[in-house]
């Protein structure tokens, strides 16, 4: 009879004096706890988990179990956070993703000058992508329609700054304005 490669077994700090009682004690196969005695991973045995253990993540200075805790935090998908590791970047996770090539272009109407188009949209009270398309595919009555809207803005913004001789009477309720 062979000598037993596999005693005096730790799991989960219990000592098992051979793969036999582990197996009974942890309703698992002997050979289940010898390999996971030659894989090195006695910890996971008879836990149910299959596979590779969970990967420990860090992202800006905060460590989370895996992948999917780390997803979870940030309001990501677990597949974005493997790519952020993989493409050596997990910092970008949960910020706005830049797209080379895509800055935004200041946009000018009316007087008014903007950070961009979608700005402007905004604070002349349309839906964001409205001057855009008005732009590219509207007509005459559109163009006069954010026509309007500027010169309106710009007359709001004018009384306001009369009203006091100090500047406005509040903070500008939109930063990304700015008078040329």
């Amino acid at each position: 009879m062979a000598t037993r490669v596999h005693t005096d077994l730790t799991i989960r700090g219990t000592t098992y004096p051979d793969a036999a009682s582990a197996a009974r004690a942890l309703g698992v196969t002997p050979e289940a706890i010898r390999s996971a005695a030659r894989k090195g991973r006695l910890d996971r045995v008879g836990t149910g988990r299959k596979g590779l253990a969970p990967m420990p993540v860090r992202i800006r200075g905060e460590v989370f179990t895996d992948a999917h805790a780390a997803a979870a935090r940030f309001g990501v998908t677990p597949q974005a956070v493997w790519r952020a590791l993989a493409d050596g970047d997990p910092d970008r996770i949960g910020r706005p993703q830049r797209r080379p090539g895509r800055a935004p272009k200041p946009f000018e109407i009316g007087g008014l000058r903007f950070a961009s188009q979608r700005k402007a949209s905004r604070a002349l009270g349309f839906s964001d992508d409205y001057l855009s398309h008005a732009l590219t595919r509207g007509g005459h009555a559109a163009r006069e329609r954010i026509l309007a809207a500027a010169m309106a803005l710009s007359a709001r913004q004018a009384r306001t700054r009369k009203s006091l001789p100090n500047g406005p009477a509040c903070p500008e309720p939109m930063e990304e304005l700015h008078h040329g």
